[in-house]
C-alpha cells in the first residue's frame, strides 16, 4: 500500500525527468531536415549587398579591383625565384682510374670518366675513355663524346652530339674518327644505370655502344660494384678488324672503400671478349680472344 511519503517521492523524480529532457531537447543542435536547403539560403540573401570590405585591408591610394588584378600578375622580375631550379652546375667524376694487369703481359693503364657543366633540364655532357700502355711499346686507344644533355624525364637524358676516337701504336701508326652520337643515360627500375648511344662515323660505319652498372653497398663504406659494356656493329670493318653484330663484351667487378663519398679506392677483376666474327677475326690473326685483368685504382669526384 502506497504511503504518502513514496506517492511523494515519485512526483519528485518524474518532475525532474521532464526538466532534464526539456534541457536536452534545447541543447541538440537542428538535425539536417530542420536546416534550410541550399536554395532556401540562397534565396533569402538573393538582393543583398556583398559584405563590406574593412578599408584598412586595401593599400593606401588603390581600389580592390587594382589589388585583385596586382595579386593575380606575375612577380616583378627583380624578385629571387621562389624555387632556384635554374642554378648553374658543374661535376666532375673519374670513375675509372686503374691500372690494369693483363695475364698475359701488357700491363695499361685505364681510366673511364664524365662530367656536366649546365642547369637542372640543359647540359653540355662529356664523357671520356680509353686505356694505354706505357711499357715498351707505346700504344692505346680513347674515346671522347661531346654531348648536349637534355632532361626528358626524372631519371633520364636524351643526348645529342659527337664522339671523337682516336688509336695509336708504338710504329708510328695513328687513326682517328669522328662519329655523330645520339643515345640516352639513366637511372632504370632497381637503381641500374644505363648508358647507350648509338654512332655514325664519318666513313657511315653505324654502331652501338652499351653500359650497365649496379652499386651493391655492403656496409656504409665497402661499394661491391658489378659493370658490363658491349659494342654491336651493324656491318663488317675489316681494316680494324671488325665483324658485324655482337663484337665486344666487358664484365668487370670492383670493390671499392669509400673514405669519403668522393673518393674510394677499390681492387677489381676485368674480364674482356672479342666475339662473333670479331673473334674470329681475332683469331685468324694470332691474337687473343679473352684477357683478364686485375684492377687496381681510384675513383673520385670533383
Amino acid at each position: 500500500m502506497s504511503t504518502p511519503r513514496n506517492i511523494l517521492l515519485a512526483g519528485s523524480i518524474l518532475v525532474l525527468g521532464l526538466n532534464a529532457t526539456g534541457r536536452a531537447q534545447e541543447n541538440d543542435p537542428p538535425t539536417t531536415t530542420e536546416r534550410p536547403r541550399h536554395q532556401q539560403s540562397a534565396s533569402r540573401h538573393e538582393g543583398s549587398p556583398p559584405p563590406a570590405v574593412d578599408p584598412r585591408s586595401i593599400p593606401e591610394g588603390m581600389t580592390l579591383d587594382e589589388v585583385l588584378e596586382l595579386a593575380a600578375s606575375p612577380p616583378p622580375a627583380s624578385y629571387p625565384a621562389a624555387v632556384a631550379d635554374n642554378a648553374f652546375y658543374t661535376f666532375t667524376l673519374f670513375e675509372q682510374l686503374e691500372y690494369r694487369v693483363r695475364s698475359g703481359g701488357g700491363n695499361p693503364l685505364g681510366w673511364s670518366a664524365q662530367g656536366w657543366i649546365g642547369r637542372d633540364f640543359d647540359k653540355f655532357r662529356w664523357k671520356s675513355e680509353g686505356q694505354a700502355i706505357f711499357e715498351g711499346r707505346d700504344e692505346g686507344e680513347s674515346g671522347t663524346d661531346l654531348l648536349y644533355s637534355r632532361l626528358i624525364s626524372p631519371f633520364w637524358d636524351f643526348q645529342i652530339g659527337a664522339r671523337y676516337a682516336n688509336e695509336w701504336t708504338g710504329n708510328g701508326n695513328y687513326e682517328d674518327t669522328w662519329s655523330g652520337a645520339i643515345g640516352l643515360q639513366g637511372l632504370a627500375p632497381y637503381m641500374f644505370e644505363l648508358d647507350s648511344t648509338l654512332y655514325v662515323s664519318e666513313h657511315g660505319d653505324v654502331f652501338l655502344g652499351f653500359e650497365a652498372e649496379y652499386h651493391v653497398r655492403i656496409t656504409q663504406r665497402l661499394v661491391l660494384q658489378p659493370r658490363t659494356e658491349l659494342s654491336l656493329y651493324a656491318q663488317d670493318i675489316p681494316e680494324m678488324g671488325i665483324g658485324a653484330g655482337l663484337s665486344d663484351l666487358s664484365l668487370d667487378l670492383r670493390l671499392r672503400y669509400e673514405i669519403k663519398r668522393e673518393f674510394a679506392p677499390y681492387l677489381g677483376i676485368r674480364f674482356e671478349y672479342l666475339v662473333g666474327e670479331t673473334g674470329n677475326l681475332a683469331e685468324a690473326a694470332g691474337l687473343d680472344a679473352s684477357s683478364v685483368f686485375y684492377l687496381a685504382g681510384l675513383r673520385f669526384a670533383l
